[in-house]
């Protein structure tokens, strides 16, 4: 499926998280078993070492080592990655793309799987403290595309200047009760390509960061779910609010 076509993608980005002692153990064991892939002594031991509780609880111990060792070092400004490695499943492949964060990172990389029409099938993003950033896509094709071409489309993308249609439809709400740390932004409006992508654009462009999505699609209308903060990592204001909504109803850009 293209990104926001009408069989959802799902996108989860890692955060800190207080864990139940399951989940610790799931996580310290997790790490040990990528510690052994990738060498203790190795630079991509200290990322396996630091990688959000999140994105370890997502991901097998190879995939975890496949990634860090990606992005060891870390891509230098205006670079990115890509490896594309065949998935459990056939016509299933790892679509991972390393970069150094910044803003509006969700939404230039969106924009080049929904041009080139990717089909994708899921998604997690993690960040480390030192600006590494981690976009793992699970993708279906008959073939593997083209890592050179998809490499050279991010990276053009990271200078681009994003633009959204209106989604007229879209009815935005936002609620601050369930957590201390984020904001929850629900959108439900009638699903189409590119949705996840315009919708992307819009939070970037009033300068909101996207922590975690939850996307789904039920009887052609979508049902997403967006954890967001401000650029300074606290909840969202009425003012910023009104902002994300302004920009997903009536269309937005957003120029770095």
């Amino acid at each position: 499926m293209m990104l926001g076509s009408s069989r959802r993608a799902r996108a989860r980005l890692a955060r800190p998280v207080a864990l139940a002692d399951g989940h610790r153990n799931q996580v310290a064991n997790r790490q040990a078993a990528a510690l052994r892939l990738v060498g203790r002594n190795s630079l991509a031991a200290a990322r396996v070492t630091s990688a959000p509780a999140g994105y370890l609880l997502a991901h097998t111990s190879g995939d975890i080592a496949r990634h860090c060792e990606l992005l060891s070092p870390v891509p230098g400004s205006g670079q990115a990655r890509v490896v594309i490695t065949p998935g459990r499943l056939t016509g299933e492949w790892h679509l991972d793309v390393g970069s150094r964060d910044r803003p509006g990172l969700l939404a230039a990389f969106t924009g080049v799987l929904a041009r080139t029409g990717i089909d994708v099938r899921q998604a997690v993003l993690a960040t480390w403290d030192d600006g590494a950033a981690l976009q793992a896509f699970v993708i279906a094709a008959t073939h593997s595309p083209d890592q050179g071409a998809l490499q050279e489309a991010f990276e053009a993308s990271l200078g681009e200047a994003l633009s959204s249609p209106p989604i007229e439809d879209a009815e935005v709400s936002f609620a601050n009760g369930a957590s201390e740390l984020y904001t929850s932004c629900e959108v439900r409006a009638a699903d189409r390509p590119g949705l996840l992508h315009a919708i992307a654009v819009a939070i970037a462009s009033a300068g909101a960061d996207v922590h975690a999505a939850r996307v789904t699609t039920i009887d052609g209308i979508a049902h997403d779910r967006f954890d967001l903060s401000n650029a300074a990592g606290f909840l969202l204001d009425s003012i910023l609010e009104d902002t994300i909504r302004a920009g997903i109803t009536a269309g937005s850009a957003f120029v770095r």
